[in-house]
C-alpha cells in the first residue's frame, strides 16, 4: 500500500500532466512512460531523494505532455535504421526537459540537484572514462542532462550541432536535428574507420561503457507490450513492432 508521500507525488504527476495518467511504483531499474497506455512507471529506490523523485516524475510527465505517439513510431520506421532511435531519444529528452522546466520553473532546481546526485553515484557509468573521447551523441546526451558538471568540451562543429539540439521546440525540429546528428556521426565514424583502421562497432550508436537500455535510465516507453524505449546514457531499445520495420 502506498504511503502518503508516494500517493501525493502520484497525484502531483497527474496534475502536472494535465490528464488522468496512471502512475505505478515498483522495484524497477528506472522510470518510464508508455505513450500508448499512458502509464507512468516510477522505481522504488531506497535512497530516493525528493529532488530525484521530482526529476523522474518531471521527465516522464514531459514525455506525456510533449512526445507524440504516432510521430515517434513514424520517425523510427521511416529512418530504416534501428540506431536512429538513439539520436531521436537524446534530442527529444533535451526538448521535453527544457519545456517541462519552462512550464513548471520550480522543477529547475530539483533537476540540477538530482542530476548532480546521479553523476556522484556514477549512474551514467562514466567514472573511469574521459568523457571528451566519447561519441558526439553521448557527449550531447550527458551535457544536456548534467550541464557543466562533467567538463565536456565540443569542437566548433559539435557546438553548432549542440546549439541546434538546445533550440528544438517542436517534434518536427527533433526529427530534423536528430537526422542531421545521425548523418554527421555516421560520416565521422566512417572517416575514423578509414583513417585509423579501428575496429569500430558496426552497431552505430552502441558505445562501449554505456548501458544501451538506459540514454534515458530516464526513459520513456512507447511499446505496445510495455517494453521500455531507452537510448545510451540515461534514452531508448526496440519495441517488437518497431523491430519488424528496421534493418
Amino acid at each position: 500500500m502506498e504511503n502518503y508521500s508516494t500517493e501525493s507525488k502520484s497525484q502531483l504527476a497527474k496534475l502536472l500532466a494535465t490528464e488522468n495518467i496512471t502512475v505505478q511504483h515498483a522495484k524497477i531499474q528506472t522510470a518510464s512512460f508508455n505513450l500508448k497506455t499512458r502509464v507512468l512507471n516510477c522505481p522504488i529506490w531506497t535512497d530516493m531523494s525528493g529532488d530525484l523523485y521530482d526529476l523522474l516524475m518531471g521527465h516522464e510527465v514531459g514525455h506525456a505532455l510533449e512526445t507524440p505517439e504516432e510521430g515517434w513510431h513514424d520517425a523510427i520506421i521511416e529512418s530504416q535504421s534501428k540506431n536512429f532511435k538513439t539520436f531521436l531519444n537524446v534530442v527529444e529528452d533535451a526538448r521535453i526537459e527544457k519545456k517541462i522546466k519552462r512550464r513548471y520553473p520550480g522543477l529547475k532546481k530539483s533537476f540540477i540537484n538530482a542530476y548532480k546526485q546521479l553523476i556522484d553515484k556514477d549512474f551514467f557509468g562514466i567514472k573511469n572514462q574521459n568523457v571528451n573521447t566519447l561519441p558526439l551523441i553521448d557527449k550531447i546526451n550527458l551535457y544536456t542532462k548534467g550541464g557543466t558538471f562533467l567538463g565536456i568540451t565540443f569542437t566548433d562543429i559539435e557546438t553548432e550541432l549542440l546549439s541546434k539540439v538546445e533550440k528544438c521546440e517542436t517534434w518536427e525540429d527533433v526529427v530534423r536535428v536528430a537526422e542531421e546528428l545521425f548523418g554527421y556521426s555516421k560520416k565521422e565514424q566512417q572517416d575514423k574507420q578509414e583513417n585509423t583502421f579501428s575496429n569500430f562497432t558496426n552497431e552505430f550508436g552502441s558505445h562501449e561503457g554505456f548501458d544501451s537500455d538506459i540514454s534515458d535510465n530516464l526513459e520513456f516507453d512507447d511499446s505496445e507490450d510495455g517494453k521500455k524505449e531507452t537510448t545510451t546514457i540515461p534514452s531508448n531499445e526496440h519495441s517488437e513492432e518497431d523491430g519488424k520495420n528496421e534493418e
